[in-house]
């Protein structure tokens, strides 16, 4: 079980491919379609459709005006996926994001259905590399600072302070009250569907609309089998409230206990904290307030002792520095 929050899914490079695919032939296909009926219309007409000054007659003026409407959404088609390459290219290169996340299947698809989007993906990307990355979030610094005060503190025979709860009711003191990613380790059933595509049309199109089928089908498979095993789910920003004997966590409309005592592991990385039970699905806390969370655990659960023993507190170490800290791999349990 991995204690490191999965990377966030970039599922729009997978929508791009498929769209692309299934859009990119779709116009080719009516816009060469209508040009050809077109042209054949106004041959037998005696006309010629590269006269600029052609006169289309009303035989022919519904297929001139399909084709016309064709090349209009094809136009706005590119310009669409043009635009929107650039714009994402220049956000993924801004926050330092690998090209295309590193998908490179679906890169190649996109290059090969629609190469001007990402033609302009890869020059907005440039762009994004050469500004500013966003302003980093101290809140994290600030949180893990916080902890390693509260630790020097306890550990020097302090109390731990309590703080107001505003409509939590509850016959303990409570020591923190803050707001954090909650989340739950389990593995479940998932269902999928498998689907089959008829096409008809040019050689172009009929490939096309199979790849895009196949395509979905296989991501309809890999999905399946992603939701379904073992994972961090139930994600939910969510208040947190610390007593000396329990965690208290309000997830979808309940306030939840987790028994101090009833803790097997407690696990502590740069990102949060994971609880391990023996008779319930894992919990993780994640966010600033996180570690100042493993300080209270300890200190509730040991005792005093335990601030400058306990393994899992060991990157909240007074004599280490915030930058050091952020570094440490996840600890062990005590």
């Amino acid at each position: 079980m991995s204690f490191v929050p999965p990377l966030p899914k970039s599922r729009h490079w997978t929508f791009t491919a498929v769209t692309t695919v299934v859009v990119t032939p779709a116009l080719v296909w009516g816009v060469d379609r209508s040009y050809r009926a077109t042209d054949r219309c106004l041959r037998a007409n005696g006309l010629s459709i590269d006269d600029p000054d052609v006169e289309v007659p009303d035989a022919c003026s519904d297929i001139s005006a399909l084709l016309g409407l064709l090349v209009l959404i094809a136009g706005a088609y590119v310009a669409a996926t043009a635009v929107t390459g650039l714009c994402v290219g220049v956000a993924e290169g801004r926050r330092r994001r690998g090209f295309g996340h590193r998908r490179w299947f679906t890169v190649t698809v996109v290059g090969v259905t629609a190469p001007w989007a990402l033609a302009s993906y890869a020059a907005g990307y440039g762009i994004g590399r050469l500004l500013r990355p966003p302003a980093a979030d101290t809140s994290w610094t600030e949180g893990r600072d916080a902890a390693r005060r509260t630790l020097e503190f306890l550990a020097r025979g302090g109390q731990p302070g309590t703080v107001p709860t505003p409509g939590f009711l509850i016959d303990e003191p409570v020591h923190l009250d803050a707001r954090l990613q909650y989340a739950r380790h389990y593995g479940t059933t998932v269902t999928y569907q498998q689907t089959s595509a008829l096409a008809f049309g040019s050689a172009a199109f009929v490939t096309g609309a199979l790849l895009a089928n196949a395509i979905g089908n296989s991501n309809a498979r890999s999905r399946a089998a992603r939701l379904a095993s073992p994972q961090w789910r139930d994600h939910e920003l969510t208040r947190v409230v610390v007593t000396p004997t329990r965690t208290w966590c309000y997830s979808y409309g309940r306030w939840l206990a987790f028994h101090h005592t009833g803790v097997l592991e407690y696990h502590l990385d740069p990102h949060g904290v994971v609880l391990l039970f023996a008779d319930t699905e894992p919990l993780r806390l994640t966010g600033p307030a996180a570690w100042l969370h493993a300080v209270l655990f300890a200190y509730f659960r040991f005792g005093a002792s335990a601030l400058t023993t306990a393994t899992f507190l060991l990157p909240i170490g007074a004599n280490q520095s915030p930058a050091a800290s952020a570094a440490t791999s996840p600890s062990t349990s005590r």
